[in-house]
């Protein structure tokens, strides 16, 4: 038989395997409730910024809603300018479906902390044209709303302050409405097709309407940016903000120049030009266009052998208004003067147009 004393060491080697099972289970549980704590507490998801990458494109990706960018933008205070972020920084990204959980009651008044809202940085184009004055082009001839048919002094030409008396086509017309004055080119063909495609409006000032009279109206020439001359004709004034936003367009489209503004046919910096793509083809104000030329050039003479070049970027294009079939862009950059007929493409954003950003900023509401 074992005595007592013999089973002694049978008892401590159980009481020490004991023993180290339970500091083993008691390290995995501290280890976990470490890892779970700096899970539950750990950072907020990030994006690395790629070559191509937008805020715009960001939230497509992440989100399926490219028009959440000014959110990620406010989360990210280090992105000064939202148009223009850098391969290599770091976006943090919000957790989208915690925002559409509807707010909790608290019993407790807590005093409203002022919240910081940073306002979208727009450009300010009125350094490079006077949106006033961008006229547009159409494919067909709008009706007027009323004509210029005499002047209050013997004059042939009008200017600021004038008084004018116009014949309105339309009633309610009311003190205080304002006008563009305009006149119409002949129908226009397409450059490159030759085809009919519209008609250029001038737009040369704006009227300011006054007292009604029986048959006619007294009116007042408040801006002018062209000649006035009797029977031009007035349409509904519709500003146009000169504070920009930039914005990537979303598709791939070719269009061309069709015409400039005052029929100019040499083009270059500062010149308004007229688009044949529209909002029909998703081209919104802030798009940018490249106007380019296509080239090529022989590898070997002896062979005759071609390579295709990437094309030449003549101008860059910022668009400023839109209709169905057609845009308004003002010419911010240009390496050399074109025509009309030239073929332009929308602007890769993966990196920062230095041409915008000389210019001037704007609030943009």
């Amino acid at each position: 038989m074992l005595s007592f004393i013999d089973n002694q060491p049978l008892l401590r080697r159980g009481q020490l395997k004991s023993k180290a099972i339970y500091l083993g289970l008691s390290l995995f549980f501290a280890l976990s409730l470490t890892l779970s704590s700096s899970i539950s507490a750990g950072k907020k998801a990030t994006h690395i910024v790629k070559k191509g990458d937008t805020l715009w494109s960001i939230c497509e990706k992440y989100y399926g809603d490219p028009y959440l960018w000014p959110e990620l933008w406010e989360m990210n205070q280090f992105v000064t300018n939202p148009h223009w972020i850098s391969p290599g920084d770091v976006i943090t990204l919000f957790e989208y479906k915690e925002k559409k959980l509807k707010p909790v009651k608290k019993v407790v008044k807590l005093k409203k902390q002022p919240v910081k809202i940073r306002k979208l940085m727009g450009i300010d184009v009125s350094s490079l044209t006077n949106t006033k004055a961008l006229g547009l082009l159409l494919h067909e001839m709008i009706v007027p709303w009323g004509k210029i048919f005499d002047f209050e002094a013997e004059k042939i030409l009008l200017s600021k302050d004038d008084t004018v008396y116009v014949k309105m086509y339309k009633e309610d017309i009311k003190p205080g409405d304002k006008f563009t004055i305009y006149s119409i080119s002949n129908l226009i063909n397409h450059p490159l097709t030759g085809e009919k495609f519209g008609y250029i409006y001038f737009f040369k000032g704006i009227l300011e309407m006054g007292k009604a009279q029986k048959g006619y109206h007294i009116a007042k020439i408040s801006e002018s940016f062209k000649t006035i001359y009797k029977n031009d004709l007035l349409i509904p004034y519709h500003p146009v903000s000169s504070c920009v936003l930039p914005i990537p367009y979303q598709d791939n489209i070719t269009a061309h120049i069709v015409a400039a503004k005052d029929k100019l046919e040499l083009l270059g910096q500062y010149s308004v030009v007229y688009i044949d793509a529209g909002s029909s083809k998703n081209v919104q104000e802030g798009n940018i266009f490249e106007a380019i030329q296509e080239r090529e050039s022989i590898s070997e003479p002896l062979k005759k052998e071609t390579v295709a070049l990437p094309p030449a970027i003549l101008g860059k294009i910022l668009i400023l208004k839109t209709t169905e079939n057609t845009s308004t862009g003002v010419v911010f950059w240009a390496s050399k003067n074109f025509t009309n007929g030239i073929k332009v493409r929308p602007k890769s954003w993966h990196k920062q147009l230095k041409e915008l950003a000389n210019l001037p900023t704007c609030p943009f509401k």
